[in-house]
């Protein structure tokens, strides 16, 4: 729903415009860096969910990012583009003093909107761009065991809203653009134990986005 909402924002935002095209696909991308830090902040009831202090702390490697992806280009140039992120993540804590044992898996989604400029012309050509998430979520479920059994969940929401910085090359195959693109993304996390135990501040990745394009001609009113 914020998907279509989003779009048809965009495509109103368009009307009237020579030319436009607007596209649908998906993207990808995995990690340069790792994407939580609970590594370096469990300690002190285990980053908010109850675990032991001075905990060992052994994380997950994250299978990356996926999501659909709709955007609009405006002039050949001007491209408005909304995702919608998902990514899972893990880790389990444990140790001394207490010796309890915590289990945690989770999800993550963010919704990028993003605008990027695209330079020269061809089949193949650079853009660059930025934006800030209008909205991400979480949700985990953590299992304890040892010396005794419990299951707990936690929840993030309205958080402040990351940003993000784009750069990549557009290439297009008649109607099918793909899009390999480098993101850097600034989260803040200092008030939410949540977001602490998943997210890191500074966060790099690779990704690929492929979408079908449709050239959309005289949106404006006609006579």
């Amino acid at each position: 729903m914020r998907t279509l909402i989003a779009f048809f924002a965009l495509a109103g935002i368009a009307r009237g415009q020579n030319l436009v095209e607007a596209g649908f696909g998906v993207r990808g991308g995995l990690l340069a860096n790792e994407s939580f830090q609970a590594n370096q902040n469990c300690v002190d009831s285990a980053c908010g969910f109850g675990g032991p202090s001075r905990a060992a702390v052994r994380a997950d490697k994250l299978p990356g990012t996926v999501g659909p992806a709709v955007n609009v280009l405006l002039h050949d140039r001007v491209e408005i583009r909304f995702e919608a992120v998902h990514r899972r993540f893990g880790y389990q804590v444990g140790g001394a003093p207490f010796y309890v044992t915590q289990t945690t898996h989770g999800t993550l989604w963010e919704y990028p909107l993003l605008a990027t400029y695209h330079f020269g012309s061809g089949p193949i050509r650079p853009f660059a761009g930025g934006g800030m998430s209008i909205g991400i979520t979480g949700t985990s479920t953590t299992e304890t065991t040892a010396p005794t059994v419990g299951r707990t969940s936690g929840s993030l929401s309205n958080q402040r809203m990351p940003y993000y910085l784009v750069a990549g090359i557009d290439g297009r195959i008649s109607h099918v653009s793909i899009r390999p693109e480098f993101r850097y993304s600034h989260f803040s996390v200092d008030q939410n134990a949540f977001a602490i135990a998943v997210l890191k501040p500074n966060q790099f990745e690779f990704l690929l986005g492929v979408s079908v394009q449709f050239g959309l001609k005289k949106l404006g009113t006609h006579r």
